[in-house]
């Protein structure tokens, strides 16, 4: 399934880097969705790659069913982060399967890899580590908490430390390195 994906991706934008997520990334014996995080190394191909992809993709029947499909990347707002829920098929089968796409810019891939990887237990006990020492993280980064009006702590800098790796993630907050195998607390 990755080589297909990869190399759907490669035909839509040479380089691109695409990973299977999730269950899948942490090699467990079944998947109940396909978890896909999207990068291009030079920094700035990964804008308007989502569209594209999607569309070869639905040329090919593996996309089925839309579900989400958001491109913030282009137009500069929100995190930037291009999405894409639906359904897809295996080839030669019909029963469908949920696929989450997800593309991140260069410099906050590292955390979609850390978030879209999971698993949701260790998701939690590293958002619970990062407040405890005044961040606030998520999939598109690890900010500096501000104070809210009435005075509760959790809302987010604007910007984002800048880590480039899954462990560089991990050293920061001072939790031990898991490789994705590891994850399945």
């Amino acid at each position: 399934m990755e080589l297909l994906l990869q190399k759907a991706g490669e035909d839509v934008l040479p380089g691109v880097v695409i990973l299977c997520g999730g269950s899948y990334r942490r090699g467990k014996a079944s998947c109940g969705d396909l978890d896909i995080i999207i990068t291009h190394p030079d920094g700035k191909s990964h804008i308007g790659f989502l569209p594209r992809y999607v569309k070869h993709l639905k040329d090919m029947k593996f996309l089925r069913e839309d579900l989400v499909f958001s491109t913030h990347s282009e137009e500069d707002t929100d995190s930037g982060v291009d999405t894409y829920f639906g359904l897809c098929t295996y080839p030669g089968r019909e029963l469908r399967h949920r696929i989450d796409l997800k593309v991140f810019s260069r410099n906050i891939y590292a955390f979609g890899l850390v978030h879209w990887t999971g698993n949701d237990v260790l998701n939690r006990r590293l958002r619970l580590l990062a407040e405890s020492k005044g961040y606030r993280l998520d999939d598109v980064g690890l900010f500096p908490a501000t104070q809210s009006s009435g005075g509760k702590r959790g809302t987010r800098a604007s910007t984002s430390l800048s880590l480039k790796t899954e462990k560089e993630v991990f050293d920061f907050l001072g939790y031990p390195w898991l490789e994705p195998h590891e994850r399945n607390l």
